[in-house]
């Protein structure tokens, strides 16, 4: 789906992928889904797909100065490779604390879950940042679908560690 306003159009697709991933985690685990939940999942999966649309064109005109300056090899591959490091090594921490922010908002708790936070910040080595190098490898067009599908993916881990309770940090 495209309507030509590329903010919107992201918004639209991490709402459907990303919830859908939870909801889809919570069919398996047999978890039950409420209604108002899935509404304002894809509230804060919509607002997660703006921030990454326009982190994505900041690192991609950040990165290819960087290579323009000759402070980066040239490359098709290491400029997919360089995008994804610095969009998940200077960004992804933040969007992964306030997604937790976020996500606890429903329980009325102004705080960032931190059981588990470690691990979260690890899957920006072992999953992120090899998984944004295939989308920054794609073509301009491509990049939101694939990142909105990779929200898909993060919807079902989200989906299988979220406790029933939201969490509180202490």
């Amino acid at each position: 789906m495209t309507t030509g306003n590329l903010f919107f159009d992201a918004m639209i697709k991490f709402a459907i992928l990303g919830s859908a991933g939870e909801v889809v985690a919570s069919l398996i685990t047999k978890r039950k889904i409420e209604l108002w939940r899935v509404f304002y999942s894809m509230l804060v999966w919509a607002a997660l797909g703006a921030l990454v649309k326009l982190m994505f064109t900041g690192f991609h005109a950040f990165t290819d100065g960087l290579i323009a300056k000759g402070y980066l090899p040239k490359g098709h591959i290491s400029q997919a490779f360089f995008k994804s490091f610095f969009t998940n090594a200077m960004f992804g921490p933040w969007i992964i604390i306030l997604h937790r922010l976020l996500d606890n908002l429903p329980s009325r708790t102004l705080s960032v879950p931190t059981q588990g936070l470690k691990g979260a910040m690890m899957t920006l080595v072992w999953f992120w940042i090899p998984a944004h190098t295939i989308t920054f490898a794609l073509p301009l067009e491509y990049q939101i679908l694939l990142a909105a599908i990779w929200s898909f993916v993060l919807g079902l881990i989200l989906g299988f560690f979220k406790r029933s309770k939201p969490a509180i940090a202490k």
